[in-house]
């Protein structure tokens, strides 16, 4: 991989990770045309790209290459070739080359900035190395970092590097905040931060649905595994259906007879309350009731504060959660919940991909016989009407899970934003 990549350009190309062949990724900083010429070449080797990393999936295991360009460094006046001066060559390769420590730096001190302050423990690894290399790195990258507007980010990165402990909330805002006040062109200075502002307010989402016994978590585990190799920090979360029980428990006035039947006893319902039982609007009212808490259920765990994961991959979300509302209220008790669903369909949060992980309702039972094969059998027709409710992803759960999990690697790459 390394060896073609080194081919196909026709300058300079920096290795900013580990060297080829360690690992299973390239971490590459190129100038414009080879970014192109590299680019070209991932595309027709088979790379799936996101955002400026390209996978390859279908090995052993997946391979990367992550792929930047000296354009977002360049200003008006400089082009960033200052980041290729005083380069160390690598065994075996010609345009492939290690950064300088002054360099390797500049580098450090751009990420920090996307980490808002933050310096991880490759980083400080990172800084160190170059600092045993060349303990007047600093004072060379000072001077480099005038040109391209880097002296507020070298400074984040000096700050960060030398404190004891992660850096307080206060003074990584002031660190980004003299981004702009060291000289400098003022766009490279904004450009740079830039990349501090959150991509999106929530991790994406990635969801696995369908029967017990289908399959679900397994593939979870797969993609986890995969998206770690690449790099791409992923938190694994279950989401099942939420009943209203506490909300009965608070009132409960719910769980009483009323009206003229109201000394007879009556069978407890494990999802209507006793008092509504009786009565149409009451039972329509208390799945209204279901589904505003459902939904709520959902977007809490979405958006819940969580500290690096870029993906949150469900085993069971959306889809599942409307299949038992239909299975309970509907099928079950023979509520019409046309409205109830069209309001959790515009309510609940939705993937950005999502598979459903089908087997017939006989191989879910040979699995797991937490449920009846009428049931079963029931739920496999509703998660067939979820398919273009929610845009799923169809997954055959009786082939290998090795298969599936390579469609379902690929899918997510292409389909993440």
């Amino acid at each position: 991989m390394a060896t073609a990549i080194d081919d196909v350009v026709g300058g300079p190309v920096l290795v900013v990770g580990s060297h080829p062949p360690a690992g299973r990724d390239l971490d590459l900083l190129a100038k414009p045309d080879d970014y192109a010429a590299i680019s070209r070449w991932l595309d027709a080797a088979g790379f799936v790209r996101w955002r400026h990393t390209w996978a390859r999936f279908g090995e052993p295991g997946v391979y990367g290459v992550e792929l930047s360009s000296t354009d977002r460094w360049r200003t008006t006046r400089h082009d960033a070739s200052s980041l290729f001066t005083d380069p160390e060559p690598i065994a075996g390769f010609r345009n492939l080359l290690s950064p300088s420590p002054a360099t390797v730096l500049l580098l450090a001190a751009r990420g920090t900035v996307t980490r808002r302050g933050r310096i991880t423990e490759k980083v400080a690894r990172r800084v160190s190395q170059a600092l045993e290399r060349d303990p007047g790195a600093w004072t060379v990258a000072e001077e480099r970092a005038r040109d391209l507007g880097m002296g507020g980010a070298l400074h984040l990165l000096r700050e960060a590097f030398q404190a004891s402990r992660p850096l307080p909330a206060g003074a990584r805002a002031a660190g980004l905040a003299r981004v702009l006040r060291h000289e400098g062109p003022l766009g490279a200075k904004a450009r740079i931060l830039m990349g501090a502002r959150p991509r999106r307010l929530r991790p994406a989402i990635i969801s696995f649905s369908g029967l017990d016994g289908s399959g679900k978590s397994t593939q979870v585990s797969q993609l986890q595994e995969c998206l770690r190799q690449l790099g791409v920090t992923s938190e694994a979360q279950w989401a099942g259906l939420k009943t209203s029980s506490r909300l009965r428990a608070i009132v409960p006035l719910l769980d009483r007879p009323v009206g003229a039947g109201r000394h007879t006893p009556r069978s407890h319902d494990r999802l209507v309350p006793t008092a509504l039982l009786g009565s149409s609007v009451g039972r329509h009212a208390w799945v209204f009731v279901v589904v505003g808490v459902n939904a709520v259920h959902l977007w809490r765990l979405v958006l819940r504060r969580r500290l690096g994961s870029k993906v949150l991959i469900f085993d069971r979300f959306s889809p599942d959660t409307m299949v038992k509302l239909d299975l309970h209220f509907y099928r079950s008790r023979h509520i019409d919940i046309r409205w109830q669903r069209r309001l959790f369909t515009l309510l609940s949060p939705k993937p950005d991909v999502g598979f459903l992980v089908e087997v017939s309702s006989h191989v879910a039972y040979s699995r797991r016989q937490e449920q009846t094969p009428e049931e079963l059998g029931t739920m496999s027709e509703l998660y067939q009407e979820q398919v273009a409710r929610f845009r799923l992803h169809r997954l055959d759960g009786t082939q290998a899970a090795d298969a599936l999990g390579e469609r379902v690697a690929v899918a997510v790459w292409r389909g993440l934003r």
